[in-house]
């Protein structure tokens, strides 16, 4: 078959469009954000940011994705990456900081990014009724959505203070089948509990769950009896004690639980930002952190 000289313009065309990358990989940015899943409230802290920079001084930052807090924290510590800041937990930080002590100084904190709380959601009739419960569930699962997220270094450091705890083990699945298999294994399985680290009062897809199912599902306390407590290279605690409400349901007592926090922090790197950078940054953080971190909810 013959092809026309017209066919044969289109097809080198479409030919070079293939092997010409496309705008949005092409893009080249300042510098990178790593955040958290897409949707989560790191993503959108990064999101903000990225718009705050583009309006205030024409810089452009890209915003990844990641699967959390130790995602985030490698990145950063990675020469090879183009990541240069990275958002954390205190205590994902105090534990990246143990096996990797030279990184204390190659980073500087921004800016505060909010308080997380941990989440633990058990079966209504699985006989926990507090922290201390789950140390005593010798050989019990309690589930992580992620072995990258900021509830695996929360569950890592809970373990690592307490060898009581430390019998209980993470089982990495989604936090959903987790729920499900609470409700409708009970007895028959090893699963105790689902942890997560979140925002109080977020609806979390976890945290619908156990608000439209109160006769299937109710919240483990921690108290301060429950967790040996460290503090940061700077002084401050990794957690605080707090009884929060769950879902923003101010009124349902059944939905405020005692349980420890830690704060959002967003890094950068030394090595990785110019000078000039870091010091626009640092105004944008100076002048705008309530609209780039938005209040604790």
């Amino acid at each position: 078959m013959l092809i026309s000289h017209a066919n044969v313009r289109i097809l080198l065309v479409a030919a070079v469009c293939l092997l010409l990358p496309s705008t949005a990989s092409a893009q080249r940015w300042d510098s990178a954000i790593s955040t958290g899943h897409k949707g989560g409230s790191y993503f959108y802290i990064g999101k903000r940011l990225q718009t705050t920079m583009q309006i205030r001084h024409d810089v452009r930052i890209g915003v990844e994705t990641s699967s959390g807090s130790i995602q985030n924290l490698a990145r950063l510590a990675d020469p090879s990456s183009d990541i240069g800041l990275a958002l954390t937990q205190t205590d994902a930080l105090s534990q990246f900081l143990k096996s990797n002590a030279k990184f204390a100084d190659e980073f500087i904190v921004l800016g505060d990014a909010g308080k997380e709380c941990v989440v633990l959601i058990t079966g209504k009739n699985s006989g926990i009724t507090g922290f201390s419960d789950l140390k005593k569930k010798a050989g019990g699962e309690i589930s992580i959505d992620d072995p990258g997220s900021g509830a695996s270094a929360t569950f890592a450091y809970l373990q690592a203070m307490d060898p009581e705890f430390a019998r209980t083990k993470p089982v990495y699945v989604d936090t959903i089948e987790a729920l499900l298999q609470i409700k409708v294994a009970g007895k028959y399985t090893d699963l105790k509990a689902a942890m997560l680290v979140q925002r109080a009062s977020t609806r979390s897809a976890p945290v619908k769950v156990l608000l439209e199912n109160p006769n299937d599902y109710r919240l483990v306390p921690i108290s301060e009896a429950d967790v040996q407590n460290s503090r940061l290279p700077d002084g401050s605690v990794v957690y605080s004690f707090e009884k929060v409400n769950i879902g923003n349901t101010t009124g349902d007592a059944a939905l405020d639980v005692n349980t420890i926090c830690t704060r959002g922090l967003l890094l950068a790197s030394k090595r990785k930002l110019e000078r000039e950078l870091r010091s626009k940054l640092s105004a944008v953080m100076l002048e705008s952190s309530a609209t780039v971190i938005g209040e604790d909810e």
